[in-house]
């Protein structure tokens, strides 16, 4: 063990915390200023082949930018995830020492005896304390009192290295949760590109060897059935051409109506009350589409199961995984998710961000490619 006591007791765990409160204050500044430049570029009305490279450039931009975010999310929860843990550690660490060098009184009204000698690594010996007890002592009661002082000694140390012990497996795995989030989060930032020509770094991989099959259970222990798709990465390679529930959707013209049956059930209403919330925030919900087009959207991201949870993507591989009725990764989330409703795997919370996302992206849910695709015959294709 390398660790001692002193070093425990240098410890600020505020500091981490302090620390995890900057990562999210960069991660939500990143997400403002990249989502405001993508408006702003849209805004400018540009048509041709121009105002098409501008906006695929942002939309490009934001896409990397959105898994720095989320890199950002994920370094604060490495931070902040064991500043309990260390606190209580040092705590204990501190406590039993000090109680060690400062016993109570052998007996009272007596002038308190040395306390034990703790040394740094957590070794504890009791020679002055057991030459003041044992001062007045003769024969078999000052070896007695002798063996009992170097017992209780003993005791003390065991507590102490064992205090230490535990105080190092929690700042070890501190330390790597840290480390593994600074990794990600570099090559999140050298993923960015260059500034100017916006070309990428080389590529690496993302696909996983084998796709898992339907209804395998993710990381998280929630069944997955079709959230097979990631809207951020542009990587949708695994298209559905029939509903998960085993609903047909209907696939009129490119320009036609909706891509597939008016929701029913839970469902129903958590497209409704998340309607009524982009409505308030000034959106226009009247696209008498608008309903069976989302509810499309969740029937192929997620199985209409709010705690769907992809663990295998290349979102996943990148350590953003897609969750919610909408498949949301948290930085696209936190960036298009209205004011209180916070929650990812809240089902209203999720479609509002999700709908924000596309309308935001595609210029409305009835434009998103896979819908398109559909009413034209094809394959549903992740948004």
């Amino acid at each position: 063990m390398t660790l001692t006591v002193p070093d425990v007791e240098k410890w600020e765990p505020d500091h981490l915390t302090s620390a995890g409160t900057q990562a999210k204050t960069i991660s939500a500044n990143l997400d403002t200023a990249v989502a405001g430049g993508s408006d702003k570029t849209r805004g400018l009305n540009w048509s041709g082949t121009a105002g098409n490279a501008a906006n695929t450039r942002m939309d490009t931009e934001k896409t990397r930018a959105s898994t720095v975010s989320a890199a950002l999310l994920e370094l604060q929860t490495a931070f902040t995830s064991q500043v309990e843990n260390l606190k209580n550690a040092k705590s204990k660490v501190l406590s039993l020492r000090d109680l060690a060098t400062n016993p109570a009184s052998t007996a009272a009204g007596t002038e308190p005896a040395p306390g034990f000698k703790v040394e740094a690594n957590g070794t504890v010996t009791a020679d002055d304390r057991i030459a003041k007890i044992t001062a007045l002592m003769n024969g078999q009661q000052k070896v007695d009192e002798s063996l009992r002082i170097q017992r209780e000694a003993a005791q003390w140390q065991v507590d102490i290295t064992n205090a230490l012990q535990q105080a190092e497996g929690v700042a070890t795995q501190a330390q790597t949760q840290v480390t593994q989030a600074v990794a990600k989060l570099r090559a999140a930032y050298d993923g960015l590109g260059d500034p100017k020509s916006g070309t990428a770094p080389a590529a690496t991989p993302t696909t996983p060897a084998s796709t898992p099959a339907a209804n395998s259970p993710s990381s998280s222990g929630v069944s997955n059935s079709s959230s097979n798709s990631s809207h951020v990465t542009g990587n949708h390679n695994n298209s559905f051409s029939g509903s998960s529930s085993g609903t047909p959707h209907s696939s009129g013209s490119s320009s036609g109506g909706p891509s597939g049956p008016m929701p029913t059930g839970d469902k129903a209403k958590w497209i409704q009350e998340a309607l009524k919330v982009l409505k308030d925030m000034g959106y226009d919900t009247s696209d008498p589409n608008l309903v069976a087009d989302i509810s499309t959207i969740i029937e192929k991201e997620s199985g209409d199961n709010p705690h769907a949870f992809n663990g295998w993507d290349s979102n996943a591989a990148a350590g953003t995984p897609s969750k919610g009725l909408m498949q949301t990764i948290d930085s696209t989330f936190n960036a298009h998710k209205a004011p209180g409703h916070d929650d990812v795997w809240n089902p209203v919370d999720n479609i509002v961000a999700g709908v924000r996302y596309a309308t935001d992206r595609y210029g409305s849910v009835h434009d998103v490619p896979g819908l398109v695709a559909m009413r034209s015959g094809g394959p549903y294709q992740g948004y």
